[in-house]
């Protein structure tokens, strides 16, 4: 197989993920069953869960976005690197 057939099909693949998804979404009404009202409870009851609010929103329930967060900035700095110290690598002058 050659290199160009093989990103065709990752390509491929992904836009069928995404689809899928999407699809799945509509038929099932996933995005409906969101309940936007749960901050209301972590902030109510916060206080009695930790010591202080701030402790609260970053450590409780934003841990994932924070943990997303810093996913995206170690894989755009591996990606840096990657993209220019390529001919180091590849070199030893």
């Amino acid at each position: 197989m050659s290199e160009k057939a093989t990103i065709r099909s990752l390509i491929a693949a992904v836009f069928a993920a995404i689809f899928s998804v999407t699809l799945f979404d509509a038929v099932f009404h996933l995005s409906n069953m969101i309940n936007p009202g749960v901050s209301n409870i972590y902030n109510a009851l916060g206080t009695q869960i930790a010591p202080n609010l701030v402790t609260v929103v970053i450590f409780d329930f934003r841990a994932y976005d924070t943990l997303g967060e810093s996913i995206i900035l170690l894989t755009a700095g591996l990606v840096v690197l990657l993209i220019f110290g390529r001919g180091l690598l590849g070199d030893k002058q």
